[in-house]
């Protein structure tokens, strides 16, 4: 069984999980509904990762802030921040930190269109823009971002041995990787 971040924080910080949205395959358009529905009353912190998958559907990114409400609705950008303007909204005391995606490499998948992250282009964007786009809303809204494309040791040529398939961290992968999140929780 994969360990994961939630286990990771309780374990090594000692923090209690409310809950965990997460769900393979699914980028900010389908966590944005999940998030419009919660309340956020009573939580103290909330940890958004998403934008691999983003990338991987070729996704616009769109721009910060988002000026209208195409942009709002059809853009990388705009889904993330209509998220964040509801969990402040809902809480405006909470605390907010946001992840860049890893690094991924795809090409020795075969069945599905094989994507390295690394150099690849969708859409006219490489993975690195939507790390990129994660810290500008970090910087628009005033919340650590834990880059994790940047900062968390992952890379092409290691990929192999910390990820299953080259997106997901094994258990050795993720203790590898954590220390870049625990970084941009201590700022909160």
């Amino acid at each position: 069984m994969c360990i994961g971040y939630p286990s990771l924080l309780e374990k090594h910080l000692g923090v209690i999980i409310k809950g965990n949205f997460a769900v393979g395959g699914q980028g900010i358009f389908e966590q944005k509904e999940i998030i419009l529905q919660q309340e956020f009353k009573g939580i103290d912190l909330v940890i958004l990762s998403v934008g691999v998958n983003d990338f991987s559907s070729g996704k616009p990114i769109g721009i910060i802030p988002p000026s209208t409400e195409t942009e709002h609705d059809n853009t990388f950008i705009g889904a993330y921040c209509t998220a964040l303007d509801h969990i402040f909204q809902c809480n405006p005391k909470i605390k907010a930190v946001l992840m860049t995606p890893l690094h991924r490499n795809t090409l020795h998948r075969t069945g599905n269109v094989p994507k390295s992250a690394i150099d690849t282009k969708i859409n006219g964007n490489v993975l690195e823009d939507f790390s990129n786009a994660i810290i500008e809303i970090g910087r628009f809204y005033s919340c650590p971002v834990a880059d994790m494309y940047a900062n968390s040791g992952l890379n092409r040529f290691n990929l192999k041995d910390f990820t299953f398939e080259g997106v997901h961290p094994t258990n050795e992968g993720y203790e590898f990787i954590i220390g870049s999140l625990f970084d941009a929780l201590q700022k909160v």
